[in-house]
């Protein structure tokens, strides 16, 4: 924040229970999809009730965990699902950050910036990286990487209870992507 909205953040569009700002100055704009507090807005990151090209910076700490969603079948009653929301497969994730990107597009004055925090993950035995692919979605949406912050994480999460040998290295860090707005219309990505 210091580095790139002295001022504060202008709007979280994924505020949870606002702990990310226990040490920071609030944010302007408080919205969620399921508000946990007073003084939440109601509103989902793809569908900001704000007018085009009107902010100036945003922060977006989505889910990151597959697998684990409530009132879906398997692991709703688990946990890691009670305490964190998340998606049944990763291409929902892919679905719903692409649009979120594409909304923060919109809203966002030229020049905006969004600070995404996302974590690479394993999902169904296959390795995604997926700060690499938010950097990557955010090209096709008029963004440029400015920064790029790696938080080790101060508590694991559980091993998952399965039998058999480990396959992939756990991920236990987190991404801070400082994200730029630089064009005023989505780009066309094969010109990357």
């Amino acid at each position: 924040m210091q580095l790139y909205a002295p001022e504060g953040f202008e709007a979280d569009i994924s505020y949870g229970n606002g702990a990310f700002y226990k040490d920071i100055k609030q944010p302007t704009y408080k919205y969620d999809i399921n508000p946990q507090l007073d003084g939440v807005t109601e509103a989902c990151s793809t569908n900001i009730p704000h007018k085009d090209a009107s902010l100036s910076s945003i922060v977006f700490d989505p889910p990151f965990l597959t697998y684990v969603r409530q009132g879906r079948e398997g692991n709703g009653n688990m946990i890691m699902a009670k305490r964190f929301s998340g998606y049944w497969r990763y291409d929902e994730l892919e679905t719903h950050y692409k649009n979120t990107l594409k909304e923060c597009g919109r809203v966002l004055k030229k020049d905006g910036i969004i600070v995404f925090k996302c974590q690479d993950i394993i999902h169904n035995h296959k390795m995604h990286c997926t700060h690499a692919n938010v950097i990557n979605w955010g090209k096709e949406s008029g963004f440029e990487l400015l920064d790029l912050f790696v938080l080790g994480a101060s508590h694991r999460l559980p091993a998952p209870n399965r039998q058999g040998k480990q396959k992939h290295a756990r991920v236990f860090q987190s991404f801070f992507l400082v994200l730029q707005k630089k064009f005023s219309k989505p780009i066309d990505s094969h010109i990357l």
